[in-house]
C-alpha cells in the first residue's frame, strides 16, 4: 500500500475536485483508493511516486494506492509505503516540502531526477 497525503491545494485540477470541496475541507479525506495503474491514469501529476513504488514492488495492478487531502498536513507532502509478506512488515514514511511552483509534487522529486542523471556521470553526487 502506498499512501500519498497532501494539502488540499495539491489536489486542485484533479478528479478529487469532483468528490471533495477542497476549498472548505476541514479534516483528512481520502480522495482516491485503487490500483497504482488507476491512480497513474487519473492523477498523473500527483501519483508519480505511486507508480514508482508499484514498479519497484508487486506491480501496477497489485499495488494499492490511497490519495489523501489533509488541511493539517502542510507544508509537507507525505508519502507512506506499507508492505507485508513472509519477511514480516515494512513501513517507510517520507515528509518533504512541495516545490514552490507546483504543490502537487515534492521538491525531492527534482533532486531525485538530478541524481539519476548525474550518478553515472560523476564520481560523487551529494
Amino acid at each position: 500500500l502506498y499512501t500519498s497525503i497532501k494539502p488540499p491545494i495539491a489536489w486542485k485540477g484533479t478528479p478529487a475536485e469532483n468528490h471533495v470541496d477542497l476549498d472548505n475541507l476541514k479534516e483528512r479525506t481520502k480522495v482516491f483508493k485503487g490500483s497504482a495503474s488507476q491512480a497513474a491514469e487519473l492523477f498523473p501529476k500527483n501519483a508519480n511516486l505511486a507508480a514508482t513504488v508499484a514498479l519497484a514492488g508487486v506491480g501496477m495492478q497489485k499495488t494499492q494506492i490511497e490519495l489523501v487531502a489533509d488541511p493539517d498536513i502542510g507544508p509537507n507532502n507525505v508519502g507512506k509505503v506499507q508492505a507485508e509478506g513472509v519477511f514480516g512488515s515494512l513501513t517507510i514514511e517520507c515528509r518533504s516540502l512541495p516545490t514552490p511552483s507546483n504543490p502537487k509534487t515534492s521538491a525531492s522529486t527534482a533532486l531525485s531526477l538530478i541524481y539519476a542523471l548525474l550518478k553515472d556521470q560523476e564520481t560523487l553526487v551529494i
